[in-house]
Parts: C-alpha cells; structure tokens; sequence
C-alpha cells in the first residue's frame, strides 16, 4: 500500500540520522536520493491505477456471526480453556488491541474493575498501549481509544466482564503475562489457579480466531 511504501522510507530517514550514524538528511528532498524519490513516485502511481493504493482491512464479523459465537460454549467460562477464548476474544473486540505483539505484553494489571455514576461495573484499561509507530512522548498527541474503552457488565452466560474478572481471579501468579497455557491437568472449578506458569507467544495469539 501507499502507507507501506512511504513507511519504507521513513523508517531508512530515522535509521541513518539516529546515532550512531546522525547523518542528518531528508530523504524526500535530498538531491542524492533524487532517482530513488522518482522510481517511488512512479510506484505509488502505479499501485493507484491499480485500485491497491489503500490499507486493506479485514472484513469485520457480521452481527449475526457475532451473536452466534457469544451463544456458542467455545467461550464458556466453565473450563481453562472456554474462560480463555472468552476473554481474548472480548478484549480483541472491545478494546481494539494492535495485535498480536501488543496482546503479548498485557498483564493482569493492565485492566481495571470500576463503577460509573449509575453504580454500574465495566472493566477498562488501566494504562495507554505504546506501538511500533505511537510510543508516547512530547509528539504523541493522538487519542487512545483503548484506555477509553469500557465492557460493561452484562447478565448474558459468556459475559465479557464476569469471564474477564473470573479470568483475573485464575491466573497463575508465578507468570507476569495476562494470557496463559490453560492447564493441562485441570481438577475442575475448585481449583485456584486454572492456568500454567507459562505464556502464550505471539504466534499463538495471532492464529487465536483460526482456533
């Protein structure tokens, strides 16, 4: 895409002028780079008659597929692994993680348990997410729509919130991660910790809804 491409070079500008090279170019003006801005201009020309110059994003979930999966037991709260679909799900859709890598360095502090004004319970972020291209700092102006997410507490069985909490409550406390190995050798809902003193990877989180 567009964005790609000119990412591409912007991340060469920021490689050559940070130390320990501190080059001090523009490489969108720089005569030096006059032929490699002219062959990249003729590519984004070309990839916009080709109708490929935008971001493609993945279609979202219909409702109805949405409804049947909230219905369906593959995210019941009744089991390691059920409890695990459940809140890795809602914390995708609710709270529009990055991905992967940023699924990969959640904790358990990194959701908080509160009340609104009308005394009702939601679960939020506790904290701004940094990414590859948002990593804070004096330019960082933009609106974090994750920090501002809120899941409210519902009456629904696979409730996002309950299994969020419940989730919360089962971790083992010898692993800094948020998302854990469901136990192998589960006794049942008696027990107290319901998950391994192991992570989940980023790979497995990407292939998470292939599962």
């Amino acid at each position: 895409s567009r964005s790609t491409l000119l990412g591409f070079r912007n991340g060469l500008e920021r490689y050559l002028n940070n130390p320990p090279y501190k080059k001090g170019i523009h490489i969108a003006t720089d005569p030096a780079f006059q032929q490699s801005n002219q062959m990249l201009d003729a590519k984004l020309k070309q990839i916009k008659k080709q109708g490929e110059q935008n971001v493609k994003h993945k279609p979202a979930i219909e409702r109805e597929d949405l409804r049947r999966l909230k219905e369906s037991d593959v995210i019941s709260q009744t089991t390691p692994q059920g409890l695990l679909y459940n809140v890795w799900f809602h914390v995708t859709l609710y709270f529009c993680r990055r991905g992967r890598e940023g699924q990969r360095n959640l904790r358990r502090s990194s959701f908080l348990f509160l009340q609104d004004e009308n005394k009702k319970w939601y679960a939020t972020m506790a904290h701004d997410e940094s990414s590859k291209t948002r990593q804070g700092g004096i330019d960082d102006t933009a609106t974090n729509y994750e920090k501002l997410g809120r899941m409210y507490q519902t009456d629904h069985r696979n409730d996002g919130f309950n299994a969020l909490r419940l989730y919360c409550s089962k971790l083992n406390p010898d692993c800094n991660a948020f998302f854990q190995f469901p136990k192998r050798f589960w006794k049942g809902p008696e027990e107290p910790v319901w998950f391994e003193n192991r992570c989940l990877g980023a790979n497995k989180l990407g292939s998470m809804m292939e599962a």
